[in-house]
């Protein structure tokens, strides 16, 4: 099954998944981006991207540097495919936010979500700037609306956000007003997490499918 062979989370941390104001790890948020990119094949997602970007300063040096040592070369080369979605999971001074670059008509469009209002027009300038790019990652960078989160959901929010907003073909406006409907967004969103990284493979919550759609036309 996709996913079996990724590296697993230990227990500890999985069980705390689904504990309140516990914010999740760098490690699980990866694993569930690895067993979501393992299950559809037009999703990339590298771990820790967002580290090696911001070590070396940003987006195009992170390249020059990548290409001078031979390092992401598949990766680089599928950017510029239009069915290649990119999700970039973001952990910055204790908070999870999350990019997602997608080819939308007949332009690339880039997503930034997050879960706290304060701050957040700041981190997206933040994050546009750093990603800043006219070649491989280039694209009109969007804010979405933020829904408010009312704990430490960040992590399990940027998952859900990843997961929405990659795979539906709604407006992102539609998508935050489908998820808002959900007074227990924060519970979901954690059991979601829980339930994928657990079991080790994926498998859509039912009470996703207004948002999300057909994902199965994502599938080959």
């Amino acid at each position: 099954m996709p996913g079996r062979h990724i590296a697993r989370p230990d227990d500890s941390e999985l069980n705390r998944i689904t504990q309140v104001n516990v914010m999740l790890s760098n490690f699980v948020v990866s694993y569930f981006f690895k067993i979501f990119a393992g299950r559809f094949d037009n999703i990339l997602f590298t771990e820790f991207l967002f580290d090696f970007v911001k070590r070396d300063g940003g987006w195009k040096s992170f390249v020059q540097s990548s290409r001078k040592e031979g390092h992401y070369t598949n990766f680089f080369a599928q950017l510029s495919h239009h069915k290649s979605i990119c999700i970039v999971p973001i952990c910055c001074h204790t908070h999870w936010t999350i990019i997602i670059r997608k080819f939308i008509g007949n332009s690339w469009k880039i997503f930034f979500v997050d879960s706290i209002e304060q701050g957040s027009d700041q981190r997206f300038k933040d994050w546009q700037y750093l990603f800043q790019d006219d070649d491989l990652f280039s694209g009109t960078w969007i804010k979405v609306k933020v829904f408010q989160q009312n704990e430490l959901g960040c992590g399990a929010r940027a998952c859900l956000h990843g997961f929405c907003f990659a795979l539906s073909n709604k407006k992102n406006g539609e998508i935050i007003n489908d998820l808002s409907r959900f007074k227990d967004l924060s519970v979901r969103s954690r059991l979601m997490v829980s339930t994928i990284c657990k079991e080790g493979y994926w498998s859509s919550p039912k009470w996703l499918r207004r948002a999300i759609g057909n994902e199965d036309i994502f599938l080959d």
